[in-house]
């Protein structure tokens, strides 16, 4: 939180006009990049169920909303006040989406915080609100995953210390996002660094943690169903019996891509935990297609909830609304 907010300090000192073009630039840098080291000999000489694809993609679109009204819910139990209408958090938000592409793990947070307070809200609530979404979605992807493969026996693909170690990890995680444990860490941190009492808008509440918790648990079965139409387009033949395995296993790829700081998009942490899950219930070779086609189909179902985001923003501007972005 403390490097988002030096991070923001630093870009306040450079014209609005000046960031948001570099922004764009490095996004469009890194996001080439990122497909160049794509696996493209993969996808050659498949041939695609289209429906399956065009299916993901709106369900797809449908979640990223999805987590923007979680992020909204999480401003509002944190006690931000004045928040701008529902599309400008959406488009906010979709284009900060697009710094994952860019090296680093604070980059897409210190975009959307920087957006963000261009629009009145504190920084400060945008900081802690970005803390407890990250935190929570790690918990939530983990337990949902945990939850669903925890009983199957095509989970021992991954050895149990490793599975030990995940639970540990989401239980002290949510431990300390307890308002109790928290509050005390922030007072205690803020006293040692500011030599002073820190303000309320440091503090989270057991309301904020607990509805973001099972907002992003509903929400890992939105994203989980389209990761499983994506898995159909390579394998029309995928049975619907194994819907929840895969929804847990791209929910547990995902949680560690997002541990895996300073990794554009997870890139390879989440790949290799998802090849050695889907393995488990396909030949290796088309569990590693349906791992690249997830990687392609996700940065073109990023691009599209951007440019969604951006249509509705710039064509629907009620006349009392005059925030613009």
């Amino acid at each position: 939180m403390h490097l988002v907010e030096t991070l923001i300090n630093l870009l306040r000192k450079v014209p609005r006009r000046v960031v948001e073009i570099l922004f764009f630039a490095a996004v469009i840098v890194f996001f080439v990049l990122y497909l160049r080291g794509l696996d493209w000999s993969r996808l050659v000489h498949l041939h695609y169920d289209w429906h399956y694809l065009i299916a993901a993609t709106i369900v797809m679109t449908i979640g990223r909303y999805f987590t923007v009204v979680i992020w909204q819910f999480i401003l509002q139990d944190l006690g931000a006040k004045g928040l701008p209408r529902f599309t400008i958090l959406a488009s906010v938000y979709a284009k900060a989406w697009l710094g994952r592409y860019i090296p680093g793990g604070v980059t897409w947070i210190a975009g959307k915080v920087y957006m963000a307070a261009a629009h009145g809200i504190s920084k400060t609530r945008l900081a802690v609100g970005s803390l407890l979404e990250g935190a929570m979605q790690v918990i939530s992807l983990l337990t949902i995953a945990m939850l669903l493969l925890g009983f199957d026996a095509r989970i021992k693909a991954i050895p149990e210390s490793y599975r030990v170690v995940m639970i540990l990890f989401a239980v002290v995680l949510l431990l300390m996002l307890s308002p109790a444990v928290f509050n005390r860490l922030i007072r205690l941190a803020w006293f040692v660094v500011k030599k002073r009492e820190p303000t309320d808008e440091l503090f989270i509440n057991s309301k904020a943690v607990l509805r973001s918790f099972l907002l992003y648990a509903v929400g890992s079965f939105i994203v989980g169903l389209a990761e499983f139409f994506i898995t159909r387009t390579v394998v029309p033949s995928m049975s619907w019996h194994n819907f929840f395995f895969i929804v847990g296993a791209f929910n547990l790829a995902g949680a560690l891509g997002m541990i895996a700081i300073g990794v554009p998009s997870g890139l390879g942490v989440r790949d290799g935990a998802l090849l050695v899950l889907l393995a488990a219930i396909m030949p290796k070779e088309l569990a590693l297609t349906v791992v690249v086609t997830s990687r392609l189909w996700g940065a073109f179902a990023d691009v599209v909830f951007f440019g969604v985001a951006s249509f509705v923003h710039t064509t629907w501007r009620p006349e009392s609304t005059s925030v613009t972005s």
